[in-house]
């Protein structure tokens, strides 16, 4: 499939709408890669207690509820769900690679059973992230691409916050297995999809700014991954025509920071208007807070939590 070809009457019958009050700011809570065992679940909890004594519009948990070494249990995923429901405000989720596709080296499980259970657990009941409440529109509603409840998107104040899931250990692109091969497929054709309507949607509705939540780190840099090089052609595609502030934030590398990594292959020098964001991730349990100013060139300004 062609990186972002711009379909403007498919998105005409898009039902999301970018808000119109483009002046109010709001800031929201961006963390991921935690908790990955007893300890890392004691501060996580406090971590989070601590967030909810703050005016967080919504939290951002960028995948990797456990440690990779760590069983894929239903109780693991289900206390973080349990988690996630206790929270004052929606928690806007993507699954990363240590809940599914790494499953199948810790503890012999099927990782693509475990990423069915995962969607079924999240997604499924309305309660466990409360994203209707961001208005939230799923991929799933298309027959199309029934299978993936995980990749929305939502606006607040003129802004598109666009959740695809693009995991780590290479996006599950495995050569030497043919049911992951089939299911890396089947999966980035409806990222593409979803990442064309997304980007088309943001330019029909004039958006003030994108962000963009993926869990894995696509390594901007090199491009080096065979498992990524769709998600990174249609986005620097889409950057060729989109000079606002995008904010790709993600985990997967343990590593804060804040660059503009993404170069433009036609000038070889890095997309001014992209930013990424990589969240703090085990051992440090910590988050990053994200204000989002539409009144502000920048709209995004990060500082650690």
């Amino acid at each position: 499939m062609k990186p972002f070809l711009i379909r403007l009457s498919a998105v005409a019958s898009i039902a999301v709408l970018v808000c119109a009050c483009r002046s109010q700011s709001f800031s929201f809570l961006a963390m991921g890669d935690m908790p990955y065992n007893s300890e890392q679940e004691t501060k996580f909890r406090a971590l989070l207690k601590r967030a909810s004594l703050e005016p967080f519009s919504f939290l951002v948990h960028v995948g990797d509820i456990k440690g990779q070494s760590e069983p894929c249990t239903d109780e693991r995923f289900e206390m973080i769900r349990d988690i996630f429901r206790e929270q004052s405000v929606p928690v806007v989720y993507t699954p990363g690679d240590n809940e599914w596709t790494d499953c199948g080296q810790v503890d012999d499980q099927d990782p693509i059973e475990r990423l069915k259970f995962i969607r079924h657990l999240f997604f499924e009941d309305e309660s466990t992230l409360r994203l209707k409440e961001l208005n939230s529109h799923h991929q799933n509603v298309t027959p199309e691409f029934s299978r993936y409840p995980e990749n929305y998107r939502f606006s607040r104040a003129g802004v598109l916050f666009v959740v695809v899931h693009v995991a780590g250990s290479a996006n599950n692109r495995r050569e030497d297995d043919v049911r992951s091969m089939e299911e890396y497929r089947d999966r980035n054709h409806a990222n593409l999809r979803f990442l064309e309507e997304s980007f088309s949607l943001a330019l029909s509705e004039k958006a003030s700014a994108i962000a963009l939540i993926i869990h894995a780190n696509p390594d901007f840099e090199m491009r080096s991954g065979k498992g990524f090089q769709d998600f990174l052609d249609s986005l620097s595609a889409f950057l060729q025509i989109y000079q606002k502030p995008v904010l790709c934030i993600h985990g997967d590398t343990h590593r804060f920071r804040l660059d503009h990594p993404l170069v433009d292959p036609q000038t070889n020098k890095p997309f001014p208007q992209f930013t990424r964001l990589e969240v703090f991730g085990s051992p440090n349990v910590a988050g990053v807070v994200v204000t989002v100013d539409p009144g502000d060139p920048e709209v995004f300004s990060c500082k650690p939590f």
